[in-house]
Order: structure tokens, then C-alpha cells, then sequence
């Protein structure tokens, strides 16, 4: 996903957009140096809203300073992942749960809508944000604004952390696609037929099916 010149009336939210974009691709991979002024000619503005862009995103987790100020793409440890996993264990089910209780319209045509363009992808930069996206979009059908907060500052880092462990297999099998859709979908159902510990229980299992899936976070 090559950069290119943004829009100058959201400088520091269009920059932001395109680094994290550009960072969950791959494109600026892990231990890769950002470099501002670098960074500033490529995309066609000042340095302002390159540093403005790259604090909101070490806020997020997606970019990291040293000692010395300098910026640089983190390489997500077995430890950053098992503590992602760990926070995504309480989020998801209980927003699950939630968001069958309040069964909210068009939250669910959202979801709805997800769910069937992830049946239609075929490749991980098509896979991996809509798996973001879905259970994002189960976060905000919760209606819990804290709960939400809470996903807003790992959103980018679960993206990063879905394509990390997807490269592990180097692309998506047949067999992930499937169960993803198969999984997402028993989530949906059970959501929209108002089954909240049911919706609690299958993102919790979810979740622990992908744990499975890599020796690395066992």
C-alpha cells in the first residue's frame, strides 16, 4: 500500500491513517526507522503533522520512540502478544454479550454486512481488517462508550496483531478463511437471536481458537 500525497484539510488524521495502513501491510515493516522529514517529502506536507500523526500512533501502539526521539515500526514480542490476546479476552466476550442484549438494528446490518464481505475476500490485506472491523463493530453494538475506548486504543494493535499471526503461515489457508466466516457468523446469530451468554461463550471461543492455532502464544 505505497504512500502518496494526502489532502491538506485533515493533515495529521489522513497521515495517520496512511502510516497505520502502511504499517499493518507491511509496507513499513517492524524495526523500520520513520523518519520525519523522510516521511514529511514523501507525502507532501510539513513535518507538523508528521510528528502530530506519529504521537497519536505511539499512543496506539503502533509506532515506538527511543531514547533519543527517534521513530521506529515495533516488533511485536511474544510477550506484546500474549498481552493483546489477554485484553481482547475480556473485551470481546463481554461485548458480545452486551451487544445481544441490546440487539441494536443497524449495528447489526453493519455486522451483517462485514460478515458477508469477509466471506467474499481472498487475500490477507482484504482479511485482516475486516476481521478488525467486525469485532469492532460488536464493540460499538455493545452501546458500553468505556468499553469502547478500551478497543479504540488497541484497534490498530489487533489489526497488527491479526496479520502477524496470519504471516506466520505466510497467506490465508482455505481452512482460516472458512472458519473465520463459519465463527464470525455464529457470533452474528447468536447476537441478533438475543442469546447473550451464547454470543459470550463463541467470541470467547473465538478468540481461544486462534490462540490455538499459534505455538508461539501457547
Amino acid at each position: 500500500m505505497p504512500l502518496k500525497p494526502v489532502n491538506r484539510g485533515t493533515l495529521a488524521r489522513d497521515v495517520r491513517t496512511q502510516l497505520s495502513r502502511a504499517i499493518v501491510a507491511g509496507d513499513l515493516p517492524a524495526g523500520a526507522p520513520l523518519s520525519e522529514p523522510a516521511l514529511a517529502e514523501k507525502l507532501g506536507v510539513s513535518r507538523a503533522p508528521i510528528r502530530e500523526a506519529l504521537i497519536e500512533l505511539e499512543l496506539r501502539g503502533m509506532v515506538e520512540f527511543d531514547e533519543r526521539g527517534r521513530t521506529r515500526v515495533p516488533t511485536l514480542t511474544r510477550e506484546d502478544l500474549r498481552d493483546i490476546l489477554e485484553v481482547r479476552l475480556a473485551i470481546d466476550p463481554l461485548a458480545a454479550r452486551l451487544a445481544a442484549e441490546r440487539r441494536d438494528a443497524d449495528c447489526l446490518s453493519a455486522i451483517d454486512r462485514n460478515v458477508a464481505a469477509t466471506a467474499s475476500s481472498t487475500t490477507l490485506a482484504e482479511l485482516s481488517p475486516l476481521d478488525t472491523e467486525f469485532h469492532g463493530l460488536i464493540v460499538r453494538a455493545s452501546g458500553n462508550r468505556r468499553l469502547l475506548a478500551c478497543w479504540n486504543v488497541l484497534e490498530h494493535q489487533i489489526e497488527l496483531w491479526i496479520t502477524q499471526m496470519q504471516r506466520q503461515r505466510e497467506a490465508v489457508s482455505p481452512d482460516t478463511h472458512e472458519k473465520t466466516v463459519v465463527s464470525h457468523g455464529e457470533i452474528l446469530e447468536a447476537i441478533r437471536s438475543g442469546e447473550g451468554p451464547l454470543a459470550e461463550t463463541l467470541a470467547r471461543r473465538h478468540l481461544a481458537g486462534w490462540a490455538e492455532t499459534m505455538p508461539f502464544l501457547r
